[in-house]
Formats: C-alpha cells, sequence, structure tokens
C-alpha cells in the first residue's frame, strides 16, 4: 500500500495549513493537552483529505485503509508516522476511544458514494459519524465525562456539520453532493441542481423554495445547537472550563449560522465566511465567560 503524502508530515504542519475554525480554540489549551487535540484534528483532518483530494474513489479507498490501518498500529504502540505517534500518546494519556476515530473514517468513507439522505434522521446519522464522533474522541483530553458531556458532543457536532452543509450547499451540489434531506427536496419543491445555482432566478427568490430549503436546515442546526448550550448548563463548572475550545467553536459556528440566514437562498453570492477579528473577539467572549 502506497503511503499518502500526508504520512511525512507532523499533525502540527497539517492542522497549520488547514485554516480551520476547529483550530482558534487549541491556543488556550495547556501544552500536553493541545499536543493531543492537534493529532486527533490531523487524523480526521488527512482521513477527510483521503476523500476530497484524492484522483478518484480508489485511490481514496486504498488511502482511507492506510489511515484505518494506522489508527490500529497506534492502539497497538506500533505507528509508522507522525500522526499514529501523536494518536498514540494521546490514547495512552487520556485514554481516546480508538473506537470514535473508527467512526470517523467510516463516515468519511460514505461520501466516495454521491451521499443521498431520505430524511434527516438519515443525514443526521451521517453527521455523527462526520463530527460528532470527533467531538466524542476529544472530551477525555479535554477532562469532561458523562452523559452530559457526551451529549453536549454528540448535539453541537450536528449543529456544527449541518452549518458546514448550509455553507457549502451550492459547492457540493456542483460536485454531485447533496446532502440535503430528499423528502425536505420534495417537499418545498426544489430541484437538486438548483442548489448549485444553476436554476430559474425565482428559486432564490425571497421567500422562495431555496429559502425554504435552507431554513429548514437552519431550524435543525439552531435546535443542536440549543440543545448542546443545555447540556453544557447541566456540567459542573470545572467541566465547562475545560471545554472552553469547543465552546469557542460552538460560537464562531453560531456566527456563521446567522450571516448564512441572512443570506437567505441566495447561494450564487459565494462562500459565506466569519472575519477571523470576529472569530478572536468571540474568543475573547467565551473566554471572559469560562470563568464563571
Amino acid at each position: 500500500m502506497t503511503a499518502p503524502a500526508a504520512a511525512v508530515a507532523s499533525p502540527e504542519a497539517i492542522a497549520a495549513r488547514s485554516g480551520s475554525n476547529f483550530l482558534i480554540g487549541f491556543r488556550f489549551l495547556p501544552a500536553e493537552r493541545r499536543t493531543a487535540l492537534t493529532a486527533i484534528y490531523a487524523f480526521c483532518r488527512v482521513v477527510d483529505d483521503a476523500v476530497d483530494d484524492s484522483a478518484g474513489p480508489q485511490q481514496a479507498r486504498e488511502q482511507l485503509e492506510f489511515w484505518r490501518a494506522e489508527l490500529a498500529a497506534a492502539v497497538a504502540g506500533a505507528p509508522a508516522t507522525a500522526i499514529g505517534r501523536g494518536l498514540q500518546q494521546a490514547i495512552a494519556r487520556f485514554g481516546v476511544d480508538p473506537a470514535r476515530l473508527h467512526e470517523v473514517v467510516a463516515g468519511v468513507a460514505a461520501d466516495l458514494s454521491p451521499p443521498e439522505y431520505p430524511d434527516l434522521a438519515a443525514l443526521e446519522a451521517y453527521c455523527h459519524g462526520v463530527a460528532s464522533a470527533v467531538g466524542l474522541a476529544c472530551l477525555p483530553v479535554l477532562g469532561a465525562a458523562g452523559s452530559d458531556a457526551e451529549c453536549y458532543a454528540e448535539r453541537l457536532g450536528k449543529a456544527l456539520q449541518l452549518t458546514n452543509i448550509l455553507r457549502d450547499l451550492a459547492a457540493d451540489a456542483a460536485q454531485g453532493r447533496v446532502y440535503v434531506p430528499r423528502d425536505w427536496l420534495r417537499a418545498c419543491g426544489v430541484e437538486p441542481q438548483w442548489l448549485s445555482g444553476r436554476g430559474p432566478d425565482a428559486a432564490y427568490a425571497a421567500a422562495g423554495p431555496v429559502q425554504q430549503l435552507c431554513t429548514r436546515l437552519d431550524a435543525a442546526a439552531a435546535a443542536h445547537f440549543a440543545a448542546a448550550a443545555a447540556a453544557l448548563r447541566r456540567l459542573p463548572v470545572r467541566a465547562r472550563r475545560g471545554l472552553v475550545p469547543a465552546r469557542i467553536m460552538a460560537a464562531v459556528y453560531a456566527d456563521l449560522l446567522l450571516r448564512l440566514r441572512r443570506r437567505g437562498g441566495e447561494l450564487r453570492r459565494g462562500r459565506v465566511r466569519v472575519p477571523k477579528a470576529k472569530k478572536l473577539w468571540l474568543a475573547v467572549l467565551v473566554l471572559a465567560g469560562a470563568k464563571a
């Protein structure tokens, strides 16, 4: 099996070049926890890139199998890559559950075929694999445990992924990926190809069919954000403080969801982003609130 190019990179290098919203909270962690989270993030990043950046499905499957084997090697104490060694240390030091990372690999593998989800429950099962499982894997590193912490990770992961899906409707549709539940498409009268921006002008009008669809995605994400916030409030203060990186990420994505709400159904204006200065300000607000 040919090793992917990322196999020679350090977790820190992979994280640094990603520019992801997920990283802004890492800098506020103690070094040992930051290193462990960076290894988890890098593993999830290279697994995702195996599908998105490969030359074709066969190469993607081979790369996923490489990382699946490297995860098993990390558990066995014999990893071959810097990412694997980082995972080995995270598992040994913090008790990270490798089964959660295997869920991530399985979830990402679903993207090798054009996705089709009949209803919201099916879409949320996908969101669990590619997002909630990541959060659940990170909980031991963040020092949070128990049913409320798991509920927080589960609900926040789904909120983040649904927000991503809403943001990337046009870009995904242009690649043949339509994550929106099929029963929602039918109910809103939206043809899948319209999501790429190639539909009639009326489709993107205020209160038009695409906006109705976007409103449903918005509401689903907002419901998960609310459930995550409720679970967070049930946690003891120490656990809430440990979850500062996740809380910063939640604040950034909640702001992104508000911006997407203002976009409405007009998918032809380019990607919606949260400015870097606003991300930093949200981090400051979360840090200030974490003292309570």
